[in-house]
Order: structure tokens, then sequence, then C-alpha cells
């Protein structure tokens, strides 16, 4: 099957000066006659807004998930004429919202539209869903509020240089059970890097491969929350790794453990 790790990059997902990130899905609105209202016209294609803002102030703009958390992840999404369309659902929103704080140009467009249906029947959760890009031009492109700016780069991107944090991972729960897995965790460090490989599998088409940065020692799969985005990011050829928060040595499997940091290089 084919596998993409560093440097490698799929001509048919990499654009000039932008990168494909995937499909994503919009939490609808609760109010389903304000949904039904705002996405008339609205065409697959269309150019959409992303900002990073909880609920709005106006109550027709509130997501329909009941326990939306404004966890500092939110994305809502407009169309260009200011409609409300609802929120990015996770696990995306915050590989996305990382990257808006570091101060990345993203932009959508429309996917799919599953609004025509009577009303009753409507799921407000599946409505919308969007193509997601990263803009690499250095300048912003000449659209009005096609973006939302990133307020300025984190902490943890000063500490690693030109380094953006996206996500914090683990393994896979069959990770474990790999042969030679406690002697290889048993050599692994904090701060050690982590070579991040793409290769497909039978069951998940995003599957990642966790490897030693020497690429010596399968430490197994990445756990698939995360795998989405960061899938196309190496298909374009961008460097995404990880770097090892804590590890946890044991004879026994059901107790080894590690988890890490997952960055993108921004160059």
């Amino acid at each position: 099957m084919h596998h993409t790790e560093l440097g490698e990059a799929i001509k048919q997902i990499t654009f000039e000066r932008k990168t494909y990130l995937g499909v994503v899905k919009v939490y609808g609105l609760r109010n389903k006659e304000y949904l039904l209202e705002n996405v008339q016209g609205l065409q697959i294609g269309d150019w959409v807004t992303l900002y990073r803002k909880y609920n709005s102030e106006s109550p027709d703009c509130t997501a329909v998930a009941s326990a939306f958390p404004d966890d500092g992840s939110s994305i809502r999404v407009h169309t260009l004429a200011g409609l409300c369309l609802g929120y990015i659902q996770p696990p995306e929103r915050y590989v996305m919202a990382e990257l808006m704080k570091a101060g990345k140009h993203l932009y959508a467009k429309v996917h799919s539209l599953n609004v025509d249906m009577p009303m009753e029947e409507l799921d407000t959760q599946k409505a919308v869903t969007l193509d997601l890009y990263w803009m690499e031009e250095s300048k912003p492109l000449n659209l009005a509020n096609t973006f939302e700016i990133g307020e300025t780069k984190g902490e943890v991107m000063e500490k690693n240089g030109n380094a953006i944090w996206l996500a914090y991972s683990f393994p896979d729960r069959n990770s474990k059970y790999l042969d030679g897995i406690s002697e290889a965790i048993d050599q692994m460090e904090v701060n050690d890097h982590l070579r991040l490989i793409k290769r497909a599998t039978e069951d998940n088409p995003w599957a990642i491969e966790v490897w030693s940065d020497d690429k010596k020692r399968f430490y197994g799969h990445m756990d698939s929350r995360d795998t989405k985005i960061l899938s196309h990011m190496l298909d374009a050829g961008k460097h995404v790794y990880g770097v090892v928060r804590n590890r946890q040595r044991s004879e026994l499997p059901h107790l080894l453990h590690y988890d890490f940091d997952i960055y993108v290089e921004d160059k």
C-alpha cells in the first residue's frame, strides 16, 4: 500500500502555495429554520469564512451540540455574506485552531450540502461539510474575511524554533502488544524526536506509523483521532514529527505507555 513520509509530495493533493487538509464536518445550528435560511443559494465549491470564536451573541448562531465547549479551539463558520452555518467539529478543529493561533491562513470551501429534505428529517450535524486548505502565500488573500488570522506564536512555538505545536497524542491500543515493544520503549527518552510515516491500512486510510527518528525502532501506530489532517500534511511533504512527552517502562504490556507532542515545521 502507498505510504508517505517527510519529503514526498503527492501531486493530486498538493497545490501551488497551498495544502489540502481534507474534509471537515460542521456542527449545524440548533435553530433549523435559521440554518436552512442561511444555506439558501449556497453551492458546492463556494468559499466560507472561518473565525476563532465561541457562540455568537445571537442565540440563532448557537451550535446544535448541547455541550459545545469553549476550550479555546472553537471555530465558527459563516458564508461570505456573513450568515452563520455552525462550528467545526472535533477532532479537526483542535489542529486547525493551533495553526490559526500561529497566524497561518486557513480557508475552506463547501464540500457537501445535505439539506434537501423535510425539516424534521434534517440532521444538523451532517448538513454541511467543507474542504479545508492551508494557504501559504506570504501575504493575505485578496478576499475579505476568508480567514481569521491568529493572535501570536505561542510559547511552545518559541521554544521549538519554527515548529508549530499541533496536538498531543499517544499510540493506539494495539501498539503495546508488538514484539519487542517493551525493549523499544525502554530505550526511549523524554524529548526524543519521533518520525511519523503515513502508511494506509485496510481499516484506516489515514493511519500513521510511529518510528524512532533514525527509523530503526518501530513503536506502532498513532491513535487514529488526529491522523486525518496530519496525513494530508505528510502527503504534501510537510515535516510533521513527534517529540516524546512521557514514557512508562514495564515488563507488563498493559502498563507500557508513551505519549508525545506533534509539531509541523513552519517553512
